[in-house]
């Protein structure tokens, strides 16, 4: 009887301590300082023939503004604790972060000039910079 009481004891122990989460998806995963800007693509390995517009864009952003464009990260569908912090429901999907402010999210399949107009749009929009004592604006190139 001792023995059975002790399995049971035992069973519950070794069942109840894998129903607790061991991450906490309150602190954000990724490693960036306040004032940086980050473009994170969030990809799905099985749908990668889907991510080629966000990659031709990105290039495209690139060649117009070297040197200018944010860091990409990419970060497969297996990172779980990411995936629950950012509330990803579709692959692929793209935020543009600046610190934990998002600036842009795009999710699902688009085309490449779609793709690159949000990013010229935000990209224009974050280069002005107003002038001090001033109501006009300048963009920096």
């Amino acid at each position: 009887m001792d023995k059975y009481i002790e399995l049971m004891i035992i069973g519950s122990i070794l069942l109840l301590s894998s129903c607790f989460q061991t991450t906490s998806s309150v602190e954000s995963p990724l490693q960036q300082h306040e004032e940086e800007t980050i473009t994170v693509l969030f990809s799905d390995s099985s749908k990668i023939q889907d991510e080629k517009t966000y990659y031709d864009a990105l290039l495209e952003l690139k060649q117009h503004y070297p040197g200018n464009v944010p860091a990409l990260l990419i970060i497969d569908a297996n990172e779980r604790d990411a995936i629950r912090y950012f509330n990803i429901q579709q692959f692929p999907t793209m935020i543009v972060l600046t610190g934990e402010k998002e600036n842009l999210r795009m999710e699902g399949t688009f085309t490449k000039d779609e793709i690159l107009a949000h990013l010229l749009e935000l990209f224009k929009s974050e280069k002005e910079v107003a002038l001090p004592n001033s109501m006009f604006a300048y963009y920096l190139m």
